[in-house]
């Protein structure tokens, strides 16, 4: 924004599942609101539909970098212990493994793995809480959110 480039911004509704409308950012407040994590920016929106109101809450999502050749995982992967961050790697199609994970961007229910897993390796999403090292699962389906 310093360098005169203009921000474009998508509107989303409170569920931050449907967007709204597309707009370019204005302004942003230099404050985060330290009751909701969050802080106020001035956007501008055609608003050809109306679908827009004044002090309408949105969520706006911003696209400010783009990160190619990432490992993207289920976010309910991720568990936190003691020793930081892990997974629960799927080994040789039944036994589980603990792998210690370096965590990027999460955005909805993907997240980005920048350390600990490659490409292709699965990760376990459900029944977590019982597992340890070495446990062995049954491989479901695969339907979830980043396969």
């Amino acid at each position: 924004m310093r360098a005169g480039e203009h921000l474009s911004t998508d509107a989303y509704d409170r569920s931050g599942q449907n967007k709204i409308t597309e707009g370019r950012v204005l302004t942003v407040d230099n404050q985060i609101d330290q009751n909701t994590g969050t802080t106020r920016l001035k956007a501008i929106f055609d608003n050809k539909d109306n679908t827009l109101f004044p002090n309408q809450f949105v969520n706006i999502r911003l696209l400010v970098e783009v990160k190619k050749d990432r490992v993207l995982i289920p976010s309910v992967a991720i568990q936190h212990g003691p020793q930081g961050t892990f997974v629960y790697v799927v080994s040789n199609g039944e036994t589980v493994s603990v792998r210690p994970v370096q965590v990027g961007a999460i955005e909805g229910l993907n997240a980005s793995i920048e350390q600990g897993i490659s490409e292709g390796e699965q990760v376990v999403t459900e029944g977590v809480d019982k597992l340890r090292a070495g446990s062995k699962v049954k491989i479901g389906s695969g339907s979830g959110p980043a396969e």
